[in-house]
């Protein structure tokens, strides 16, 4: 074989013949047609809530760079954006919470679990709890220092995607104040990161130096002393001393550090906004406000802003607060005080179902709609000082914002009907739909009629009648206290047990509610504690098991390992008249014995998803029939009262 250069000549033939085909294919890809690249998106002939009580209708508006570069009523044409068809929905700037904690410490007790948070939880959260949610921009208002500095600096650089942050670090309070003996005894890591306890004047002008070194946003400080429920445990906390309370006002706004305190009472209230304070958490809770009050007065002088986190009043034993926090929102509101959207929310297990349900008491208080909205959009960013570029639709401004199925400046609730989000032009969420599952045909044994459970503590008896499922797809289910009835449901459902109509009555405190799934919603109405109630829930091809254990059977005979399905809540607690999401999973098999009866059981686990963490219930279920046999619940800080089947007929 001839050689040249010592390289025979089919080498050479291979050579030529690879370096032909490697320069075919990167011509071939260098003259590729040009796939276009998203620039930005023209929402097309929507309406839209301004922020600031305005409307817009028919408008066409051109997100780019980040920015609302264009609203208008004319045609407006750009290159190279996406186009979404706005017609029939409503676009609206992205809510504002002036009042959440991210990580309470609740879950870490040392820096390495909370770094572990941080990695492993956050953009979960986020992704998934807030930002489908339409929540564009947080203030936190405690969380460990190293965790929550850290997260602001990967906010920044884009490392994870969420809120923009607005911060205040550890909070001032007297020793063995909330929150070093509140959130912060779970451990002395927690404390030491959450707390700056204060009980000289120097100790205060240190703290300050520290948290404007650390460029914090605010200063925030306890103001409230004497009992303090700690969930189920009752706590005396301490206050801090007037004059250091004083100081901290006052030296703050000196390094240029505005400050806002946690306060639920009157006369408490009433020294802070004499010394100046910037902002009110919570508010006045102990009693109920006149609109003649000199305390109006003296708030409208001193030009205080105010944060009412009324849902967190949902958490308080004594429920006047919330009647109280209620009350108190509509009167400030009508005296002209500056008020911003908080709640309180504890992002780190909670969704921002909360903020929907913030809005949703603001007009039970007596606002409008639209007024709810203000106060989270227009009043946040101002009190945030955000201001100049967030919460408002309007030209020139930071493009955070919602895309709604329906208007929610006509009715609040309609704020859970969310399409889009887009954050700082950014479309982070996109409605998907909810999960449907292959949930077999149930029937119940025909020797059933009906089964009888009883509250282990003999304080309640369910009576559940099915001898009129198989035909009228009708299951009723009387609750009885002392022997009398108390609550009566009757409801309709599919094989599956999934609930297409309900009827429930208590008549003990005026409750008549009646609901009814057409289409891809659920309509409520009716009253509730003699409340009017008049409302819409998003289900899809969802499980409506407003049932809840009893629809469980259906569950079991499936292949399906965990679900997702849905209830309207009727209780006394901050569910009630909303539409909650909890997961069921099997969680294995044991043999439960009832009234000397053993019955091979599957065991069933279920929680609340917004509230994961407070309450689990556990249900066993005969494994030959599918019948609920017992139930049992483990809170937060204890095992609860269940039921046990004690007769089936």
């Amino acid at each position: 074989m001839p050689e040249r250069f010592g390289i025979p000549l089919i080498g050479w033939i291979q050579m030529l013949l690879g370096t032909g085909l490697v320069l075919f294919v990167l011509v071939k890809y260098l003259r590729r047609p040009k796939k276009k690249q998203t620039a930005g998106y023209l929402i097309r002939d929507v309406h839209v809530l301004v922020g600031d009580g305005s409307e817009l209708f028919h408008q066409n508006v051109l997100v780019k760079d980040g920015l609302i570069q264009k609203i208008s009523g004319d045609a407006v044409e750009a290159a190279a954006v996406s186009v979404i068809d706005g017609s029939g929905l409503t676009l609206m700037p992205g809510l504002i919470d002036a009042h959440v904690h991210i990580q309470g410490g609740f879950s870490c007790h040392n820096e390495a679990e909370s770094d572990a948070f941080l990695r492993e939880k956050i953009p979960q959260i986020f992704r998934e709890g807030v930002l489908p949610y339409g929540i564009t921009a947080i203030k936190d208002l405690d969380a460990p220092k190293h965790f929550i500095y850290k997260l602001r600096r990967k906010l920044q650089t884009g490392e994870i995607l969420g809120p923009e942050l607005r911060i205040v670090g550890p909070n001032f309070t007297a020793p063995d104040g909330h929150p070093a003996s509140t959130l912060g005894s779970n451990s002395p890591w927690a404390r030491a990161e959450m707390a700056i306890e204060v009980s000289t004047p120097e100790q205060v002008s240190a703290g300050i130096r520290e948290l404007k070194q650390a460029g914090v946003d605010f200063l925030k400080f306890t103001y409230q002393g004497g009992d303090y429920w700690y969930f189920d445990e009752k706590r005396t906390i301490r206050k801090i001393d007037k004059a250091l309370m004083r100081q901290i006002i006052r030296e703050g706004r000196e390094n240029g550090l505005l400050a806002t305190a946690h306060v639920f009472y009157y006369d408490d209230v009433k020294d802070l906004l004499e010394a100046g304070i910037y902002g009110i958490e919570h508010g006045i809770l102990d009693r109920d406000l006149e609109p003649d009050d000199p305390i109006i007065a003296l708030w409208k002088q001193s030009g205080a802003r105010f944060v009412p986190t009324v849902n967190a009043m949902t958490y308080e034993k004594d429920p006047s607060r919330l009647a109280h926090s209620l009350h108190n929102l509509k009167v400030l509101y009508d005296a002209g005080i500056p008020i911003a959207m908080g709640t309180d929310n504890m992002l780190e297990s909670m969704t921002g179902a909360i903020e929907h349900r913030e809005l949703a008491y603001y007009v039970e208080a007596g606002l409008s709609p639209m007024e709810a909205i203000v106060l989270a959009t227009k009043n946040s960013a101002e009190h945030l000082g955000l201001a100049e570029r967030k919460g408002l639709v309007r030209e020139g401004m930071d493009a955070d914002l919602i895309l709604l199925e329906k208007d929610p400046g006509a009715d609040i609730s309609n704020i859970q009907f969310i399409d889009k989000v887009f954050l700082k032009g950014r479309l982070v969420f996109s409605q998907k739909a909810i999960s449907s599952y292959a949930i077999p045909d149930y029937a119940y044994p025909r020797d059933v009629s009906g089964m009888r459970y009883q509250r282990l503590d003999g304080t309640e008896t369910r009576c559940v009648d099915v001898s009129g499922y198989a035909d009228r797809a009708e299951i009723t289910q009387t609750l009885l206290r002392e022997g009398a009835p108390w609550s009566e449901e009757r409801f309709h459902v599919s094989g599956s047990l999934s609930c297409t109509d309900w009827h429930y009555s208590r008549p003990s405190d005026r409750t008549e509610l009646q609901a009814r799934k057409d289409g891809d919603y659920i309509r409520l109405t009716g009253t509730f504690k003699g409340k009017a109630q008049d409302k819409t829930f998003k289900i899809g091809d969802g499980l409506w098991y407003q049932m809840m254990e009893l629809a469980m059977p259906a569950f079991i005979a499936s292949d399906e390992k965990q679900i997702v399905f849905y209830s309207i809540g009727t209780g006394n607690n901050r569910g009630a008249m909303g539409l909650g999401e909890f997961a069921a999973e099997k969680a294995g098999e044991e043999t439960v014995t009832v009234n000397g009866q053993s019955y091979d059981c599957v065991k069933i686990s279920l929680v609340l998803t917004a509230f994961s963490w407070a309450w689990t219930g556990f249900y066993w279920y005969d494994k030959k029939s599918g019948q609920l046999v017992q139930t049992g619940e483990k809170g937060k800080n204890a095992d609860k009262n269940g039921y046990r089947l004690s007769e089936i007929r």
